[in-house]
């Protein structure tokens, strides 16, 4: 009897390498989803230290906005640039608001002379050491203000430092103007812990909420800012949402990797 002959299996497995290659090539070309990323901002830093420590905890990065001429303005600021790491420092401005309420020491107002407002924004900017960046504390109604917010503006650019826009109204002209003089720029997409709760169980739930919204916005349009204070209940929630943000592909950035040009 005779026995077949054994079939030449060299077509096939060259068919099979060929396909494999060809699908190696297609993965490899195929885009991966992009990490969306956020940023924390922490405001109103300067009154106290009781916050520091805590803040620390984190573990990832955070930005600390810190309020001029403050007792402890300037002792935060070195514990920070002494502990490094990912913690950056902007000063946190205060511009002159449509309440009036409880106005810091030298608030830009939209009435002051040039040589006035660069008179407080320069002496305010050298009381904080290491900043690389500024935002608005209030300024509701002088972010409104082209004449005043220019004169801002343009000293930022001349030092190099970018503009957080705290967005404290919407209608906020810091944006265009930040376009036409080339300076950095960004804006706060969510704020985090201004709702007026009396118990602390509502404050942690409104405080998530709020930190869910980020995850959302960042998961839309790529990248968010969120802007908090310097408030014990405020960075533990954000301490522990970490894992949650970390396993929706959302990557815990600086201020400064989301700060670019003005874009409408």
């Amino acid at each position: 009897m005779k026995r077949r002959p054994s079939p030449n299996i060299f077509p096939i497995l060259l068919v099979l390498a060929v396909a494999i290659i060809f699908l190696i090539i297609i993965l490899y070309k195929v885009p991966t989803k992009a990490e969306a990323q956020v940023a924390f901002v922490l405001d109103d830093w300067g009154y106290s230290l009781n916050n520091i420590d805590a803040l620390f905890q984190i573990d990832r990065p955070v930005t600390l906005a810190v309020l001029p001429h403050l007792r402890y303005s300037k002792e935060i600021s070195d514990r920070v640039i002494k502990y490094g790491r990912e913690y950056d420092i902007i000063l946190h401005l205060p511009l002159e608001s449509k309440s009036g309420k409880f106005p810091e020491r030298d608030t830009i107002r939209r009435n002051m002379e040039k040589n006035r407002v660069l008179s407080i924004l320069r002496a305010d900017i050298e009381s904080v050491p290491g900043i690389i960046g500024v935002s608005n504390h209030q300024g509701s109604r002088a972010t409104e203000n082209k004449e005043i917010m220019k004169i801002i503006l343009e000293e930022l650019k001349k030092r190099n430092l970018f503009f957080l826009d705290s967005r404290t109204t919407p209608v906020s002209v810091c944006g265009n103007i930040s376009g036409k003089i080339g300076l950095r720029y960004a804006e706060r997409n969510v704020f985090l812990d201004l709702a007026q709760k009396k118990e602390e169980k509502q404050c942690r739930a409104y405080i998530k909420k709020q930190i869910r919204e980020l995850i959302n916005i960042a998961k839309t349009r790529g990248s968010a800012i969120a802007v908090g204070h310097d408030k014990k209940l405020t960075i533990e929630v954000i301490k522990d949402s970490i894992p949650d943000i970390e396993k929706e592909n959302i990557k815990i950035v600086p201020l400064k990797e989301l700060v670019g040009k003005y874009e409408k």
